[in-house]
């Protein structure tokens, strides 16, 4: 991976190389910073908002359980009230008993009315229907049009005091009760129920002010909205109302969530009644400010790393220039022509790389046409040379009358191996020429194996998978053969079945491609080096063909072998298209 990374950049021109310099050495830096300065700044201000909501939220619980507290004290005073106990449960059967219980009843009721102006209303409903109802103070426990259905349910609390939701008044206002049942020195003996009923408003306005900026909601243990901003969300569920569901169970804590679609900031708490306040707040309202900030930061850094970009554009401009004018004068030398120099003005590094290099090239031109052409000249005479050992008229000419002599004294067989190896070799030696066509290479090569199934007759078999649109092209002639015959000598004689031969021709990107493969006994390591190292002992053909092929065509092209010991070898032979 590292050495990948190392290429990667190598090969990058120099423009990427600055770029890569400024964005690590300036714009990486500068976004961390950012994004540590912004990520640190928001971690602050959503702490310090939490505290400031939690805060809130006590102050405003402090209030409310204040208030409810002193509706509590109401309802225990009149709870143990023994006169109105009595009044409330005695026995009417005349107008002008219950004229008195009225009187004290009124002016007892009134007179909490008066000293407290948040209660709306008091109301007790009775279970003693001999004592005439009023319709405000006094009312039929059992009546269902009088006693709601909350109050005729209350049986079950033993005393305690209760808070119920939100409800309609006479007047269709929104209130909400606290009630009890009396039953005061007879706790099986329940003789009515206290009610007292405070107007949603007054609780309301113990979160008016606070509610600017934020959603702020009072609700009871069962999750019902009692009261917030917005009066058509009361007695609604919380969870409903802000499609996402607060944990009841806890009683303090803050949460960060999607509410309504908004990431926001959530914060609860809960008061000795069992109610709790929710202020949420949008994590944007909260953050608004850092993020100006933060975009501001981002806005310079872009405005400096374009600046930045425009400078390193020109510098890499100017100085790519100079190197476009090296690496010109570099591709005419690799064609060959020294004939023309390009002078770059300077005396820096690439001004003196420029002067080196004409210097080099000086040299160069004296070494390719004293030594390289000269070795390619030595290289090729010397092959020359031993395709010319052979006088091909007279090789014909025998060759015609040992088949005619053949045929003379009736031996087809002998005839037939004399006309494949005349054709063979006036193939190969293709008047001196060192290319043939890829159709030319693939006759000699059935000429060869011809000849040798009359020597081995079915010890081996060959099958050919060509491709015939190859045919015109050209190729250095005798490059399949030494591998053919390798695999027959090394192969057949080891095996008792027949060896199996697969010749293979195809293109492959720019390239012709031949493949010899065979599942003979395979070819040691240590062998396959020396055959292709040239040793004598190892043999000169297989390591010949590679020679001649990479003088002919370049270090690109040749023969490759893959081989398994025991399952056979594959000979691939690659030369241009």
């Amino acid at each position: 991976m590292k050495n990948r990374l190392k290429l990667f950049f190598y090969n990058l021109p120099m423009m990427g190389k600055l770029l890569i310099f400024l964005i690590t050495c300036s714009l990486v830096p500068l976004l961390v910073i950012s994004i540590y300065s912004y990520t640190s700044a928001r971690n602050q201000l959503l702490e310090q908002a939490y505290e400031n909501m939690n805060h809130m939220n006590q102050q405003i619980n402090n209030n409310i359980s204040g208030q409810l507290e002193n509706f509590h004290q109401i309802s225990g005073m009149l709870y143990t009230n023994a006169t109105l106990k009595a009044y409330l449960t005695q026995a009417y059967e005349k107008d002008i008993d219950f004229v008195e219980a009225y009187g004290y009843i009124n002016d007892l009721f009134f007179g909490l009315m008066a000293a407290n102006s948040n209660v709306d209303g008091i109301t007790v409903y009775v279970l003693n229907d001999t004592i005439p109802t009023d319709g405000t103070f006094i009312k039929y426990l059992y009546d269902e049009k009088a006693a709601p259905a909350w109050v005729r349910e209350l049986d079950r609390t033993y005393g305690n005091v209760v808070y119920t939701g939100i409800t309609l008044n006479d007047k269709k206002e929104r209130v909400f009760s606290l009630a009890r049942i009396m039953n005061f020195n007879s706790l099986n003996y329940p003789y009515g129920v206290l009610t007292l009923s405070v107007k949603e408003e007054y609780l309301y306005s113990m979160i008016r002010q606070e509610s600017e900026g934020k959603s702020i909601f009072v609700i009871d243990e069962k999750g019902s909205i009692l009261s917030t901003k917005d009066k058509s969300l009361i007695s609604k569920g919380l969870g409903e109302v802000l499609e996402v569901e607060i944990p009841m169970e806890d009683t303090d804590g803050r949460l960060v969530m999607d509410v309504r679609g908004k990431r926001s900031l959530v914060v609860f708490n809960q008061m000795d009644q069992g109610w709790k306040t929710v202020s949420i707040v949008p994590l944007d309202d909260i953050l608004r400010e850092t993020k100006l900030a933060s975009s501001r930061v981002l806005l310079i850094a872009g405005i400096s790393f374009i600046l930045a970009l425009i400078l390193i554009l020109f510098i890499s401009r100017y100085f790519t220039g100079r190197i476009k004018n090296l690496t010109g004068q570099i591709a005419l030398i690799e064609k060959e022509d020294f004939s023309r120099k390009i002078d770059i003005k300077g005396n820096d590094e690439i001004g003196r790389l420029s002067q080196a290099f004409s210097r080099m090239t000086d040299k160069l031109n004296i070494l390719i046409n004293e030594l390289y052409k000269k070795e390619i000249a030595r290289r090729d005479t010397e092959l020359y040379a031993l395709q010319s050992q052979i006088n091909p008229h007279f090789l014909y000419n025998t060759l015609s009358v040992i088949s005619s002599l053949a045929i003379r004294k009736g031996d087809e067989e002998i005839s037939g191996i004399i006309n494949h190896l005349s054709s063979f070799y006036k193939t190969s030696l293709n008047k001196g020429m060192r290319y043939i066509t890829v159709e030319n290479e693939l006759d000699i090569t059935r000429h060869y194996l011809a000849i040798q199934h009359m020597r081995f007759r079915d010890h081996f078999r060959e099958s050919y998978e060509v491709d015939e649109t190859l045919f015109p092209c050209r190729t250095l002639k005798l490059v399949l053969q030494p591998f053919i015959e390798n695999a027959i000598n090394h192969a057949v004689c080891e095996r008792e079945e027949p060896l199996h031969i697969i010749i293979r021709l195809y293109s492959e990107e720019d390239r012709i491609c031949f493949e010899v493969e065979d599942d003979g006994a395979g070819i040691e390591e240590e062998k396959m080096e020396r055959l292709l190292s040239g040793q004598p002992e190892a043999g000169y053909g297989i390591y010949n063909v590679n020679e001649r092929i990479q003088l002919a065509y370049g270090a690109d092209y040749g023969v490759v072998i893959h081989s398994c010991v025991g399952k056979g070898t594959n000979v691939k032979i690659t030369i241009p298209l």
